[in-house]
Order: structure tokens, then sequence, then C-alpha cells
């Protein structure tokens, strides 16, 4: 149906924008992040976004009326209107790939799309063993100066102080 692949950036895209002029906007995808482009009102703008801007890859099922169910790939932002649209597919195993790819190309997560439509990750649900609360041991040597600060004060002492000029030693002896 429709996909872009992430293997072969940069890629130059034209998508539907209905508050554009013209109803169009120009989307390029670089390995450093998204840029779009289009004019409202008369105005050229142009955003760059960086993919740390985005949320996550989305994945949604829609089953369409009498077909399959297509999967949408999206690069989701908070806001939708710099949400990028980069693959629909009817194949569950080539959107799976995609989505793996995109994901690492990207830096970001992976979302499922429930029921009610909010995005989820699926990866941060489960606990890991990291999460849990450590248990805070008391060490025997955390009292203890280490001995590169023993070293510098050793060091940082006057010398002066440890040489006596001038006086008679006293040796007792039993």
């Amino acid at each position: 149906m429709f996909g872009l692949d992430p293997l072969r950036l940069p890629v130059s895209i034209t998508a539907a924008d209905p508050a554009a002029d013209d109803g169009s906007r120009e989307i390029g995808i670089s390995r450093e992040g998204v840029e779009l482009r289009r004019c409202v009102r008369g105005v050229r703008m142009r955003v760059q976004l960086p993919f740390s801007e985005y949320e996550g890859v989305a994945v949604r099922v829609l089953a369409l009326a009498g077909g399959e169910p297509v999967i949408f790939l999206s690069l989701e932002h908070r806001d939708d209107a710099l949400s990028i649209l980069l693959q629909a597919s009817e194949d569950s195993d080539e959107s799976a790939a995609c989505a793996r790819k995109w994901s690492r190309i990207t830096g970001c997560p992976i979302l499922i799309a429930g029921a009610d439509g909010r995005l989820r990750n699926p990866a941060a649900a489960a606990p890991r063993k990291a999460a849990l609360a450590r248990r805070h041991r008391r060490s025997a040597l955390r009292h203890r100066r280490t001995a590169f600060r023993t070293r510098s004060q050793r060091a940082a002492a006057p010398i002066a102080c440890s040489l006596y000029e001038g006086e008679r030693e006293i040796i007792a002896r039993s």
C-alpha cells in the first residue's frame, strides 16, 4: 500500500494538509530528524524537529469496512499536525519489522494503540528488576578515608614543621 523505507534516508514526500494553502505539505526525513514545509495564508514556513521531540513510532490497526485490517505506522508527536504517516500495510510481519527499524533509527519507542485509541509502550509496562527498590546496606568501610585523600593531606603538610635545628636530642634508655 504505502511505505517509507527507513534504510533509504533521506527521503522526501508530499502529504495532505488541510490547513495549508494548496492542501499539501512537504516532509523531509533524514537521520537527524524531520523537516516540514508548507504555506499557510501566504506565509511559507519550515519546521525542523529532531527525533527526540517525537513520542514514538505508533502502531494502529484499523479494520476497514468489508476488508482486511490495515496496520498504520506513524511517527507520533504531541501535536497531531506534526505526526507523520510512515507506512500503511496489511501484512503484520512486514509492519512489525518496519516498526522495529524505525524505532532503532529514530531512537523512539514503539507505541501500541489500544481499543480506546490511547498509545502505550508495552516495554515500559513490564516491571524490571532494576526498577525495584534496592536495599540500602551499611558498609563497614564507609567512614574510612581513601588512600588518595590520605596522600594528598600528607603532601599538603608543610615540610618546615618536621625539621628541628639547634636542639639537643634526648634519648631515653632503661
